[in-house]
């Protein structure tokens, strides 16, 4: 408890209203750097205490490490409230495209009014009003859907979110108020295009719209809707590839079928009493192998310090320590690389043994795996037998391959494994995947046998490590719900203006076809300019994509590569998305009888 390099554990401070905070951090860093770290001789790592108020757990400490709090992310919240928006903007978008690419149905009627005295000004106010109307109604119907989705959500986020307006004043005046301002953003443009069509043009039905600004804007909203849809579709793919790739990935060690529980009472004081529960659990033939020790894979182990030994003195070397039996490599299945393992007929192995993974071995200068055996290695001891004797000396008689004892958020970093039977604080277990049900039950046995006073307390190690990552996992599945719904409501407004499209070229496919145009040629005329469109938004959306996407991947030590055909996937996704559904209007423009068009008016 005197040790500045225990860190495994987390101070709470209460302050005196008013304090200063950021003062105070900054006097407890300058007394680090004065006085604490000149009296290190562990080299490689600097420690400086840092102040967090407790309401900023939550979300922004999702990087922290040993913190055993339910915590989310800061970063996923604001990136998914940001592709909330991007749906929302593209539902603007549709409006605005389709206000204004049929505004010419309403020609007359601004005409006459104009004809009959109403000023822009009236004519602004009505067709806002318009928008701001239907704008409330859709929100009202998203609220009664909002109410219907909350209880899903809840369960899928794990979180207990209530939603009630009618008994949340502040709640419904922030909808009513978001309905009201999202009624005038998207209606603002389209009231002022209508309300400046000039009377005279609009009564002699000359040509008002199609070209021009109006048509310029059409296309460039186009775009933008169709390069944030792309942008979801490629983020989506990456965080999908990067979540299976953090699933996958082989972890140094076999997770699977490996469960493992607190000892309590006698079992963690009593060693002789320890190995008896061991005996009888390795009775059992669907019991493949037992360890007991302080510090699991994807559980709790110990940051300490290494001391090694050199003609220029001793040197301290952070490093993270697991302590284990003789069984404690064959139940994890962890790989020698170079060396041994520890062996019961070495009865030095417990005083003097050590075993160093990987990244030890090139931290500490030993240059290869097969030149680390036999250094030498000292170690302060928790619990000494012999006070006079506080450091244990041993060696190192084997080299494991690196595993992920932590999340993959996480480098790994130097690590030793020792036998040290004065600190007992877990029990693993590997068993036969045929008859689980009953192996736990006989397990279960065992256990009230000896620690009748507390419930058996298992966790399954592969269903820990999956709990690391859920946050991702659910990022992946909100991107996939994202993406198809800005899909969906950008295709909309796509096949909206496809129909506008051909119903304004009808005299032109009239006679096209007479000439002997075929329907191919016709649904290549009409599609072609949507194609291009989609075309564009794709090549402006990669960059973004791309650098959005290289940002969040720097979160993680081991990570995917962007592949280019990420890239492929998503531009052809988008143009076979766009292409059929523009096609349904063009073939049905195709197919039309020519007769029929040029009798149009």
């Amino acid at each position: 408890m005197e040790r500045w390099t225990w860190h495994q554990f987390y101070t709470y401070v209460k302050l005196i209203p008013g304090t200063n905070i950021q003062h105070l951090q900054d006097k407890f860093q300058a007394y680090m750097k004065k006085d604490i770290f000149p009296t290190f001789t562990q080299v490689g790592s600097t420690f400086l205490p840092f102040f967090q108020s407790l309401t900023g757990i939550h979300l922004q400490s999702s990087d922290f490490v040993y913190d055993n709090a339910v915590r989310g992310n800061e970063t996923y919240v604001k990136a998914l409230s940001i592709i909330a928006l991007f749906v929302l903007v593209i539902a603007c978008f549709n409006f605005i495209n389709l206000a204004t690419a049929r505004s010419f149905r309403r020609a007359k009627e601004i005409g006459v009014r104009k004809v009959v005295g109403a000023d822009r000004k009236q004519l602004i106010i009505q067709f806002i009003g318009e928008t701001i109307l239907l704008s409330v109604f859709s929100m009202a119907l998203a609220t009664v859907a909002t109410g219907f989705i909350i209880p899903w959500l809840n369960q899928f986020t794990g979180k207990t979110i209530h939603f009630n307006p009618l008994t949340d004043p502040v709640l419904a005046l922030i909808i009513v108020t978001v309905g009201i301002l999202i009624g005038v953003i998207a209606g603002i443009y389209p009231a002022l295009i209508l309300s400046g069509f000039q009377p005279i043009k609009v009564l002699k039905n000359m040509k008002l719209i199609g070209t021009g600004s109006t048509s310029w804007l059409r296309h460039a909203l186009v775009v933008i809707q169709f390069a944030l849809s792309v942008l979801l579709i490629v983020s989506t793919i990456i965080v999908y590839k990067q979540t299976k790739y953090l699933n996958n990935k082989d972890l140094g060690f076999n997770k699977e079928q490996v469960v493992y529980f607190q000892l309590r009472d006698s079992l963690q004081t009593n060693p002789k009493t320890l190995e008896t529960f061991k005996s009888q659990l390795r009775s059992s033939s669907d019991i493949l192998a037992v360890t007991s020790g302080y510090g699991l894979p994807g559980d709790q182990y110990a940051g300490d310090g290494i001391i090694l030994p050199s003609k220029g003195g001793e040197k301290e070397y952070p490093a993270n320590v697991f302590i284990g039996d003789h069984d404690y490599v064959k139940t994890l299945g962890l790989r020698i690389i170079a060396g041994r393992d520890f062996s019961r007929d070495m009865s030095t192995d417990v005083k003097e043994a050590f075993l160093i993974n990987e990244t030890a071995v090139k931290e500490w200068g030993f240059g290869t795996p097969q030149k680390a055996i036999g250094q030498p290695i000292y170690w302060n001891e928790w619990a000494p037998t012999d006070t006079t004797q506080p450091i244990k000396k041993g060696k190192v008689i084997g080299v494991v391959e690196d595993f992920h004892y932590k999340s993959l958020h996480e480098k790994v970093s130097a690590s030793v494994i020792q036998l040290y039977p004065q600190v007992t604080y877990k029990v693993a277990l590997k068993l036969k995947t045929a008859d689980i049900k009953n192996t736990l039950a006989f397990i279960n046995g065992k256990w009230n046998q000896f620690v009748p006073a507390y419930p058996l307390d298992y966790k399954f190690m592969d269903e820990t490590y999956g709990a690391m990552y859920k946050s991702e996992e659910k990022l992946s599945d909100l991107l996939w719900i994202f993406t198809i719904m800005a899909i969906f409501i950008g295709c909309m407004g796509l096949f909206a203006l496809a129909a506008f499209s051909a119903e304004q070229r009808t005299k032109e496919i009239g006679i096209r076809k007479v000439l002997g145009a075929n329907a191919l040629d016709i649904v290549g005329l009409l599609s072609r300019h949507f194609m291009t469109l989609v075309l564009i938004a794709s090549l402006i959306a990669f960059p973004v994509a791309w650098w959005s996407m290289n940002n969040w991947l720097k979160d993680f030590p081991y990570r995917i590569e962007i592949s280019w055909w990420i890239f492929a996937v998503a531009i052809i996704a988008a143009l076979a998305i766009a292409l059929l559904t523009v096609s349904f209007q063009s073939v049905k423009a195709a197919m039309a009888n020519p007769v029929k068009s040029l009798r149009t008016e």
